[in-house]
């Protein structure tokens, strides 16, 4: 199987867009990213996974501040996803004039997203060349009623 047919295939998978927070409110150490790879893991207790590319530049703040908020994007925020997408340096903020206020864990809650998950770091899992975080839901909202933003609209990670 080639690597173009592998993608080909992986492209018929819907995902769910979010934006996944990290840090502590307040504190210069926010940043933010888009994954696509994201689902729940248990019921009892509430959990979910997100899968990260284990060389992103966000692994080490989520590694130190045990948190990351999940903000499921509405089917009108692909350039927020973009925004999200884009690799950036540490003196860029991604937060900026974003609307967002503090989760109970101080990660940041986008306040324009669908619904948003707070999560502590349960565990994290190398898997290949990403890592796959379990994280243990804190605090979970509905914040509107938009549909949600999916792969299907043809936004795609695809690994470089």
């Amino acid at each position: 199987m080639s690597k173009s047919d592998f993608s080909d295939v992986l492209a018929k998978i819907p995902y769910g867009v979010s934006v996944v927070t990290m840090g502590r409110g307040g504190v210069k150490v926010e940043n933010g990213l888009t994954v696509s790879w994201m689902s729940q893991v248990s019921f009892n207790p509430p959990m979910l996974m997100v899968v990260v590319d284990k060389l992103h530049y966000s692994v080490d703040l989520l590694r130190s501040t045990k948190n990351f908020c999940v903000n499921l994007l509405g089917e009108d925020q692909t350039a927020l996803a973009g925004r999200f997408a884009k690799q950036a340096t540490n003196r860029d903020d991604k937060l900026a004039e974003v609307a967002q206020r503090p989760a109970e864990s101080g990660a940041a809650i986008l306040t324009d997203a669908v619904a948003y998950f707070d999560c502590e770091v349960a565990s994290i899992t190398e898997a290949g060349d990403h890592l796959v975080v379990i994280g243990k839901i804190e605090d979970a909202a509905v914040l509107n009623d938009r549909a949600p933003l999916t792969t299907a609209s043809g936004l795609r990670y695809r690994k470089g």
